[in-house]
């Protein structure tokens, strides 16, 4: 059956072409319908093609139109600004600048040789580097060429039109004076986060908050936005407006790096406060860094420790001050008060020499403080005892941070009766600065509270914040009285009279009320005892004297030609003095004890 149909199909084909070529009428009629059945499949082509687009374009117009927006328009990051910090005229210190990260894909570089060429005096980088980049890297990630460019350079390079080549934008952090003020500014990352000083302790406040825009590709792959306003709207971070006076702290910069060299000293830090409002006027500390190049810095110790708020020093006799305040405030001394000073103090053992390795003779509490005597403090110690002298201690808020607003302040170290690291001796060592340690802003801060009438204040930097047009004042901040103002007005003139003849007398300014006390501090050694011939020289002291607008403290780390305050330090605080006192308008006393 299935061999018979297969042939019979055969046979039939084979009867027409036979037939066919018998004549030419035979032939008509089967050629004439070819024609007509090829515009029939044509025409059925052409309606169910316009079917199709029909229901595209009518049907299914919706659909479509949301695949080409999905396709041809993206989401795009916008960073919000960081907030800028202005000192107290309104300069600028820190801000943000538009800048372009250069990217590369190398896989879509065309001429590896020519698009280094032409890049490289753009970027500053040699061609030949850039080449080695673009030809090395076969992963198909995006490479950085260069560090960030200007907004100039980048049009540059935009307008080469370089293949795989792409911008970037960034904001960077930008700090304009340089060095100036570095340690108390601090810097940020490179993905622009605070790592010290002000740009990390108000990091959450000075950052700005990112936002989205819709971007449009066109067919040659440019960016168009879309409209004027964000979809969700960035905002710039807040900015941050000092009480650090810009002419104060390059003057406190100039005299400081001056007396460090003249000194032949490792470093060195000074402080300039109002003792009314415990505001910061001027900050300083060498070796310091420039923000703006942060990775240059030779010693990481300057760039990420701020020395004023974070290392800790004894403070030699300078505590003498605070002791004198306590005896006075507790009423087991006075003026007046007088011993027999031969020069040496024992207890437990442990002798106590006076700086000069020799005794005063008969003295009163004023000439302690003139001569600078280690017995003396001793004296006044001993009359306080262990519970009072603490308690005061306490007040004075040592082993205690001050409460700045600046990041990682340290607590200082005060060694308390009940430790296994005190004993009676400390009693009168720290009664003159040895055996407690403490941040230059800590003895600072207390001695404000002796020059403000006996009210310690809050130590600040920040006077007031903006943020989206909102003004946040910071006013000052009382901690609370630590002593009578009565104590206050009569250790202030004891200052001023010990100074005239002192140890103090080369910080004074002629014509001026100044209270002023010198340290010489020694340094413990690592194996124990103190390092011979290595001090700390210092000298605070505030002015004018009963009504005082300036408190400054001067501190030359390990000075070689001279170990004493008096000589190292003093000086410099009567510099700086002499010109604020012009710079503030703050007039000479015809009555001033410093004729």
């Amino acid at each position: 059956m299935a061999t018979s149909r297969a042939a019979a199909p055969t046979r039939a084909k084979r009867a027409v072409r036979l037939t066919a070529g018998a004549g030419a009428k035979a032939d008509t009629r089967p050629s004439s319908l070819r024609p007509f059945l090829l515009l029939s499949v044509l025409m059925l082509a052409a309606a169910g093609l316009a079917a199709r687009l029909a229901f595209w374009q009518v049907m299914e117009h919706g659909k479509l139109s949301a695949l080409q927006a999905s396709e041809q328009i993206s989401l795009s990051v916008q960073e919000g600004l960081r907030g800028q910090i202005f000192d107290d005229r309104g300069n600028t210190l820190a801000t943000d600048v538009n800048q372009y990260r250069v990217l590369a894909a190398p896989w879509q570089v065309k001429d590896p040789r020519r698009t280094s060429t032409l890049l490289a005096p753009v970027v500053h980088e040699p061609a030949d580097n850039l080449d080695r980049l673009l030809t090395t890297n076969k992963d198909r990630i995006p490479i950085e060429l260069s560090p960030p460019v200007s907004v100039n350079q980048g049009q540059r390079i935009r307008n080469l039109a370089l293949p795989g080549i792409m911008l970037d934008p960034r904001a960077s952090r930008v700090y304009p004076r340089g060095t100036e003020a570095a340690q108390l500014l601090g810097f940020t990352n490179d993905e622009n986060q605070g790592q010290a000083g002000l740009e990390q302790y108000y990091d959450h406040l000075l950052s700005g908050t990112a936002g989205l825009r819709s971007v449009l590709r066109d067919t040659a792959g440019n960016d168009v936005r879309i409209g004027t306003q964000s979809p969700i709207p960035s905002h710039n971070g807040a900015d941050l407006h000092l009480s650090l006076d810009n002419t104060v702290q390059g003057l406190v910069e100039d005299e400081l790096s001056k007396a460090v060299k003249k000194h032949g000293a490792i470093g060195g830090s000074i402080i300039v406060m109002d003792p009314r409002t415990g505001y910061i006027l001027g900050m300083a500390s060498t070796p310091t860094f420039n923000p703006n190049h942060v990775g240059t810095a030779t010693d990481p110790h300057a760039v990420y420790v701020n020395p004023i708020t974070q290392d800790t020093y004894e403070p030699g006799s300078t505590m003498k001050i605070l002791t004198m305040a306590a005896g006075l405030d507790s009423g087991v001394i006075t003026p007046e008060t007088s011993f027999y000073d031969n020069g040496t103090f024992t207890i437990d053992g442990t002798t106590i020499h006076n700086w000069n390795l020799s005794g005063f003779g008969q003295e009163n509490m004023t000439q302690v403080l003139q001569h600078s005597a280690n017995v003396g403090a001793s004296f006044v110690a001993g009359r306080l005892g262990t519970d009072r002298f603490y308690t005061y201690l306490h007040r004075f808020r040592f082993g205690q941070r001050t409460g700045i607003d600046l990041p990682g302040e340290s607590a200082g170290d005060v060694p308390l009766p009940g430790n296994k690291n005190w004993s009676i001796v400390n009693l009168y060592t720290n009664s003159f600065g040895q055996g407690l340690a403490m941040t230059p802003l800590q003895l600072t801060s207390a001695v404000q509270a002796v020059a403000n009438g006996g009210v310690m204040m809050r130590p600040q930097i920040v006077r007031r914040i903006v943020y989206d047009g909102r003004i946040i004042n910071r006013p000052p901040v009382a901690e609370g009285r630590v002593i009578s103002a009565r104590t206050s007005h009569t250790l202030t003139d004891m200052l001023l009279h010990s100074a005239i003849d002192g140890e103090a007398q080369l910080a004074l300014v002629k014509g001026y009320n100044i209270a002023a006390k010198t340290g010489t501090a020694n340094i413990p050694g690592p194996g124990g005892g103190y390092l011979p011939n290595t001090t700390i020289a210092s000298t605070i002291g505030y002015a004018p004297a009963f009504h005082p607008r300036l408190l400054i403290l001067v501190k030359i780390d390990r000075p070689r030609d001279t170990i004493w305050g008096s000589e190292a330090a003093a000086p410099v605080l009567h510099n700086l003095f002499q010109e604020l006192f012009m710079y503030y308008h703050i007039p000479p006393n015809p009555g001033a004890l410093n004729k």
